[in-house]
This record gives C-alpha cells, structure tokens and sequence, in this order.
C-alpha cells in the first residue's frame, strides 16, 4: 500500500508540479492579453496649472479631465510635466467604462510575471508532493513499529523461556 501511495505522489510530483507551473504561465499571459483588450490610452486635458515641481524634479501631480466611450466625464490626478499649462493634452490609461487606471503590463513584464507564478506554483506543488510523501512514510513506519511492538511483545515470554 506504502508503494502504491509514493509511486502516485511522485508521478503526481513530477506531472503535476510541471503542469501546474503551465497554468500559471498561461494564466499571467491571459490576464495581460485582457489587460490589452480592456485599457485604452485616452487623451485628458489639464484643468489647472500644475502646481510648482519639487526641488530637483521635473514632474509634478496635476488634475484631468477625459470622456469615457459612454460620453460623459471624468477627472483624476495624474503626474506631469511641471512645464505644462491649462488645457495641455496629456495621456492617460482608462477601462471599459472610462476610468482611469495602469498602464497594461509590456510584453517583457508580463513575461517576467509569468515565469515568477510559473516557478512559484511548481516549487509549491513540488515542496506539498515532498510534504505528503514524508506524512505517508512517517505513517506508514509507526504503522510498522507498533506493529513490530505487538508482535514482540507476543513472541517475547517465549523467546525468554527458550534462552533461559
């Protein structure tokens, strides 16, 4: 039964791990290609001046404006230029319903991110096999000594007749 037990955990080890390392992977690329689909670069207008760059920088935080694919309008604060002045177009990313968010990942980031889940997912199912398989021995070997135990302790007076 112990056999049985350790040749599916390791098969499971060694299929599994992998192929879940897969999904990962083409989980992250699958959420980036979305990512694609659903962000658009939209152009906002400045409502204000931006206020003064901090010393020794050339950006600053200042407030947009932009319509949404629906037609009405949003506003947010966005980091630009500090040479910029009111009504300025500046670049934003927003969604599907016209509200501001990231920048999709770039190919080589959503890469990166892939192979990060990728490895995490097949280090984790890979250390849980190894856990599991340590559980079913560690089992399996108390099994035996109290079985040990019981038998000895069965064969034990006789055995001390014969010698004595």
């Amino acid at each position: 039964m112990e056999g049985w037990i350790l040749l599916v955990l390791g098969v499971t080890g060694f299929i599994g791990a992998p192929l879940g390392g897969a999904s990962a992977w083409e989980a992250v690329l699958e959420g980036r290609a979305q990512q694609q689909a659903q962000r658009h670069l939209t152009d906002a207008v400045l409502v204000e001046d931006p206020a003064p760059a901090a010393r020794g920088s050339t950006r600053t935080r200042a407030t947009v404006g932009w319509t949404a694919p629906d037609g009405t309008t949003h506003t947010g604060r966005v980091p630009v230029g500090s040479h910029l002045e009111r009504g300025a177009r500046v670049p934003v990313w927003t969604d599907n319903d016209g509200e501001m968010t990231s920048a999709p990942l770039g190919p080589a980031a959503a890469r990166f991110d892939a192979a990060v889940a990728a490895l995490a997912v097949t280090v984790s199912l890979g250390l849980l096999v190894l856990a599991l398989h340590q559980l079913v021995r560690r089992r399996c070997e108390r099994r035996r000594a109290a079985q040990w135990g019981r038998e000895w302790a069965r064969i034990a007076p006789e055995w001390d007749r014969r010698n004595a």
